[in-house]
């Protein structure tokens, strides 16, 4: 069975404004806050670094183009005084929590609850998962990255063929080298569709990328940073919503052509059932 594009986006933005969807999306308002908070302390602490650099320099020497294009304090105003190695780790540390959210994200979108994120959601081999996660798309970013090297379809469609290698790792708890190989097992004969769906998941992220800076011409940058934080969540869950009920398609018309019968206690506690 191919993949309706048009139940995947209509599920993907009625889970968005759900219940649990919308926990999600507060916790990713919250992520995004932290997230700004760290780009902000690592932006200030490369301006400071640059210029007790620049003071150290002998009196007759230009200042480099980079340096005078660096952010001042009014445009990071929540930013932390840290060092910079010190706001390099937040950023890393960030980074990894970014993955163990999405992560929790996607065991909730793809099963058939929608008013509460479970404890099993978060508990279960979160760690694991999250490491697989974080070096899956790590691995994914290189592959795509050398794929646009080469005349960009290539970088293209193997961002297609891994597209749901996060939703493997989560849902059925594989590493990043099989979560790979089923991603390009369970996209197989639907990439086309799968392209045209994220092309979709794109534009909408456009589009409301656009009205963020739009506000941007208010002036006042802390307002700019909470409504494109904001927005910005609402676009993740929709676009993680969008994907995992594609998921949900796709393995359900797998299971369906191969007949299989299983017991309900057997299947993956994350599946969806409807």
């Amino acid at each position: 069975m191919p993949l309706d594009i048009s139940d995947a986006l209509s599920d993907g933005l009625d889970r968005t404004f759900q219940r649990n969807g919308l926990l999600l999306v507060v916790a990713f308002v919250v992520f995004g806050l932290a997230d700004a908070v760290a780009g902000q302390t690592l932006a200030a602490a490369t301006a400071r670094f640059a210029e007790q650099a620049i003071e150290q320099l002998p009196q007759d020497a230009s200042t480099p183009q980079t340096v005078t294009g660096l952010p001042s304090a009014e445009a990071t105003p929540l930013s932390l005084p840290l060092p910079l190695p010190a706001a390099l780790g937040l950023v890393a540390v960030l980074a990894f929590v970014a993955e163990a959210v999405r992560i929790v994200a996607v065991r909730t979108l793809v099963s058939d609850e929608t008013e509460t994120v479970r404890d099993e959601f978060v508990s279960r081999n979160l760690l694991s998962a999250t490491l697989n996660g974080f070096v899956g798309g790590v691995v994914v970013l290189i592959l795509v990255a050398v794929g646009l090297v080469f005349l960009v379809v290539p970088g293209v469609y193997l961002a297609i063929a891994f597209f749901f290698v996060r939703q493997e790792i989560a849902v059925e708890d594989r590493n990043f080298v099989e979560a790979l190989s089923a991603s390009w097992e369970r996209t197989s004969g639907h990439r086309l569709r799968l392209f045209g769906l994220a092309l979709v998941v794109f534009l909408v992220g456009v589009v409301v990328t656009a009205v963020g800076g739009v506000v941007g011409f208010v002036g006042v940058p802390l307002l700019t940073t909470l409504v494109t934080v904001l927005l910005g969540a609402v676009t993740v869950v929709f676009g993680v919503a969008v994907t995992c009920r594609a998921y949900v398609q796709l393995s359900d018309a797998d299971d369906a052509d191969r007949d299989v019968d299983v017991d309900t206690d057997e299947e993956s506690e994350w599946k969806y059932n409807p």
